[in-house]
């Protein structure tokens, strides 16, 4: 930071210092007068607003953590309860953060970078309560921001209409605030300014994202449910025995059509029947040096990129190059959400089997190849029993409702629209699967290189630990994924595509990591079991990425190690997703004192 003392201007010639001194000494000593007086009246105001704030702020955390979980809760009496309370503090803090002596420190060196924070948050908890909360607290129920449930086959696609505007107030104001936040600079900011204001910008990112899907979802059932005219959608059925960034391969894929919220099974085909020697085209520079072409030739290959909105279009493209009609989205799901979805239904046959909610995953990924050792008698098998599962869940069987919210918390349920102006509202919200545009996040995926569905025995456990600086924002990060191989069988009693043996040792699980640094970090080392390894840095759509290579025969387990260090000042904790496994993977979050790049 400069020097800002005011520096005397050069003195007249030596014959006019006298008369100098003369003029200018009353001046200079009334204006130090005035000056103490305006800083003891200035100082007086800030005291009196400090203490103000320090009241307001405990009154407003306890009233906003009771709505937050409210509105979490969607308990729509505990949100009207807290709201009266909420607004009253907000406004209070608010106040205390305006008048001519605030405008004043917000125009002042380094003062300015103290006052400006705590005049944004003010305006942010104002809003936030007027806003966001109180429409929302005017609502007969919060029902709008869970997932809508089917009813005798059918989903209402006006169920959210009479939530549609206060959703849209809400959340055009949640977003509004969360911009003005992220666009104040912390760079000279105290960590006693900084660290509050921290966290009430990731409590409003929070709140802003559940509000935000909710208005989305308002504004886009009826079009997407085919109130306005027929929709076809294609439904990838993702096999987590064979790992892709976005889960794993697509095993099945079937069509669906919708009108006015009723859901119609059409054709279902095995996703290796898509296959196109000639390539369906429409890949990126970028997709094509990082992932090569086959995510154009095979079906299979399609989610090599953990981006989904790119991986449905290429799946469109397959679907109508190989004679399928047109389809207007794509819906991703895999066997662990499936099951989730139709928790305590009756069992289902399909084939030898008899498939329930918690047994339909390990028998869709492990039981079945053992009852079909031919690979084509088995995806067809995963085609019809994808369709047949399928079909329960829309007729309203199971428990679709919960498993879908848990299956979109845990990248499990996406949806894309081949509609520009719905995907730009649904690109907003989690279940887009969008990643390259999440700045904020960093993410591990998995891509197989084995070509054998070795995946299923593969379990991973994470801990991503965050170097946090006193202000709570971080100074890097340590990001450790190891890899567990559990097969402990005889690999002879397996068939032969689950062993495999064609492009690795038979039982080996080899495969690609790929590693998304958030926005604003940026991988320093990465090591292999303790050991540096080589790693193959790319840029993927203007994100830093890098790909390393594991290798695991049965009961080895290889741990990557990622150390990543923030470029820039004021870069809260990520987010962090990965690969979605056979299982649910284990990961730990951590925090630490940053050592230094604070």
């Amino acid at each position: 930071m400069s020097d800002t003392t005011p520096v005397p201007a050069p003195g007249r010639r030596a014959r006019h210092r006298s008369r100098a001194r003369r003029r200018v000494w009353p001046w200079v000593a009334g204006g130090v007068g005035v000056l103490v007086v305006a800083l003891a009246v200035l100082g007086g105001l800030f005291a009196k607003d400090a203490s103000t704030m320090l009241r307001s702020a405990d009154a407003l955390t306890s009233h906003a953590t009771a709505a937050k979980n409210a509105v979490s809760d969607r308990d729509a009496a505990a949100l009207a309860a807290e709201v009266g309370g909420l607004e009253s503090a907000a406004r209070e803090f608010a106040e205390a953060t305006t008048g001519p002596h605030w405008w004043l420190a917000a125009h002042t060196p380094w003062v300015s970078d103290q006052a400006r924070p705590l005049i944004a948050a003010g305006k942010a908890v104002d809003a936030m309560a007027s806003d966001a909360l109180a429409p929302l607290a005017e609502m007969e129920s919060l029902d709008a921001l869970a997932v809508p449930s089917f009813e005798n086959g059918r989903i209402d696609p006006y169920v959210l209409e009479p939530y549609r505007e206060p959703l849209a107030r809400a959340a055009g104001a949640l977003e509004a605030q969360n911009e003005a936040l992220a666009e104040v600079s912390l760079l000279n900011t105290v960590d006693q300014v900084a660290t509050p204001f921290l966290d009430l910008r990731s409590r409003l990112a929070d709140l802003s994202d559940l509000v935000g899907s909710a208005h989305v979802a308002a504004e886009l059932l009826p079009s997407m449910l085919g109130a306005d005219g027929e929709r076809t959608y294609l439904v990838m059925v993702q096999n987590n025995a064979e790992p892709r960034a976005t889960g794993g391969i697509p095993g099945a894929v079937i069509e669906v059509t919708l009108y006015d919220g009723r859901v119609d099974l059409g054709e279902y085909r095995a996703a290796g029947d898509l296959q196109q020697d000639a390539g369906v085209g429409g890949l990126t520079k970028d997709e094509l040096r990082i992932f090569g072409d086959q995510m154009e030739i095979f079906a299979q290959d399609v989610n090599f990129t953990p981006e989904f909105p790119r991986s449905a279009e290429l799946m469109t493209r397959f679907w109508t190059v190989g004679g399928g009609d047109a389809v207007d989205g794509v819906v991703s799901v895999d066997p662990v959400a499936l099951g989730w979805m139709l928790e305590g239904i009756d069992p289902v046959a399909v084939g030898p089997f008899e498939i329930t909610g918690e047994n339909l995953a390990d028998t869709m990924l492990r039981d079945s190849y053992v009852a079909y050792p031919n690979g084509a008698d088995q995806d067809a098998f995963f085609a019809r029993a994808s369709a047949e599962l399928f079909g329960r869940i829309v007729s309203g069987k199971g428990t679709v409702l919960d498993g879908v919210e848990r299956a979109i918390d845990a990248g499990r349920f996406m949806v894309w629209s081949a509609d520009e102006a719905e995907q730009a509202l649904l690109v907003t919200t989690p279940i887009s699967g969008g990643f390259l545009e999440r700045d904020a996040t960093a993410g591990v995926f998995v891509n197989d290189g084995s070509g054998s569905k070795i995946g299923y025995y593969i379990d991973t456990a994470t801990t991503v630990t965050d170097l946090m600086c006193a202000d709570g924002s971080i100074a890097g990060q340590e990001i450790d994924v190891s890899f567990v191989h559990t097969f402990s069988g005889d690999l002879n009693d397996l068939p032969e595509y689950v062993r495999g043996g064609i492009y690795v040792p038979e039982g080996e699980f080899h495969a690609n990591v790929l590693v998304y640094p958030a926005v604003g970090t940026g991988v320093t080392t990465v090591t292999l079991d303790g050991k540096k390894t080589k790693v193959s840095p790319q840029q993927h759509a203007g994100r830093a990425m890098a790909t390393a290579r594991i290798a695991l025969e049965p009961g080895q387990t290889a741990t990557l190690r990622y150390e990543i260090s923030a470029s820039e000042r004021g870069v809260l904790p990520p987010e962090y997703v990965q690969t979605p496994g056979a299982r649910e993977p284990g990961v730990e979050r951590l925090q630490k004192a940053a050592t230094s790049g604070c």
